[in-house]
């Protein structure tokens, strides 16, 4: 064997061939559907996770490009209330973060309704539902209005969690 046949066979070793091997993973689901999902390179995580409940988990991505947090929250097919059900998985998810706005309500509740101006907590141990509205006569003097604006909250609060909130009775 000559050196230059060596060096071309160093060449086409060097070149990507087809066939070639991919380490992953490949999962054959249901009427032969596959799927593969190819080894990471540099075996860097891309989420950095939060928390972690058995419905779901709190985590950050790690991409150069855009980063965010994502709420993954998986809901039995069989459940009747889903509204109740994710709000009160993420109640579960988010029970050691600060939250922004400050409602003063009973310990052990839920939380139904949280804006800047209005709190809506359900505390099923004493069958009550506790409204909290702040209004702020600077902003507007017109406070018989932003009270009815308010309340009109209110109603759509219960009409959003009618079958959570029968659950109280």
């Amino acid at each position: 064997m000559t050196l230059e046949y060596l060096e071309i066979m160093e060449d086409v070793r060097n070149e990507q061939k087809v066939p070639r091997k991919i380490r992953g993973t490949l999962t054959i689901k249901a009427e032969d559907d596959l799927e593969f999902r190819a080894e990471r390179k540099t075996g860097i995580s891309s989420q950095e996770e939060i928390a972690k409940t058995a419905a779901g988990k709190i985590y950050r991505t790690v991409g150069e490009q855009k980063r965010s947090m994502v709420a993954h929250i998986v809901i039995p097919e069989k459940e009747a209330d889903v509204p109740a059900f994710l709000h009160e998985a993420v109640t579960k998810l988010t029970a050691g973060m600060q939250s922004k706005t400050k409602a003063k309500t009973p310990a052990g509740g839920r939380l139904v309704w949280n804006d800047d101006d209005l709190s809506v907590k359900t505390v099923a141990k004493e069958h009550k539902i506790y409204v909290n509205m702040v209004i702020d006569v600077k902003q507007s003097p017109d406070y018989n209005s932003t009270m009815l604006k308010l309340m009109s909250k209110v109603s759509q609060c219960f009409a959003i969690n009618q079958s959570s909130l029968n659950l109280l009775r």
